[in-house]
């Protein structure tokens, strides 16, 4: 049995992995993942004429006082239109993801939207879907205040599933 689960983009890749292999995986758990962004700065960076090679770097948006994430500095604009390509496929993947979801979305999140969440909640293929709303955490939300109930319930999850 698979079960998948990523942060942020590795949650986007959770489901577009669900919606691409409905049959190998038995239960996806995206954490503050996204399928849309609605920035037209970020749109602009990533299918812009002229844009710069490199731009300043998303990292550490964590609520948790003394706590930092290792993050790159600067971040290629090559991976931004790649990202909202990702983002593309997985927002028209969501139907076909068949397997039980549990979805972790920060209410506080500077990096997602939390609508997010709602979309994916709305659009997932599957019946058996929850959705868990992280209070005090922001977009790093396994380094942050919420990492041990997203680990709990993580674990809950897949020993219901397996």
């Amino acid at each position: 049995m698979v079960f998948i689960t990523g942060l942020s983009m590795g949650g986007t890749l959770t489901l577009y992995m669900a919606g691409m292999y409905p049959d190998l995986i038995a239960g996806a758990i995206p954490i503050n993942a996204a399928v849309y962004l609605h920035s037209p700065d970020m749109a602009m960076l990533a299918y812009g004429a002229e844009t710069p090679e490199m731009v300043p770097g998303i990292g550490s948006d964590i609520k948790k006082s003394g706590v930092t994430e290792l993050a790159y500095e600067q971040t290629p604009t090559a991976a931004i239109s790649q990202l909202h390509a990702l983002m593309g496929v997985t927002h028209d993947l969501l139907e076909r993801v068949a397997c039980p979801t549990l979805v972790f979305q920060s209410r506080d999140d500077h990096v997602v939207k939390p609508g997010n969440a709602e979309f994916i909640m709305a659009h997932l293929g599957t019946e058996e879907k929850r959705l868990i709303w992280l209070e005090n955490s922001y977009h790093v939300a396994t380094l942050d205040n919420d990492k041990e109930l997203i680990a709990e319930e993580t674990t809950a999850f897949i020993k219901t599933h397996a």
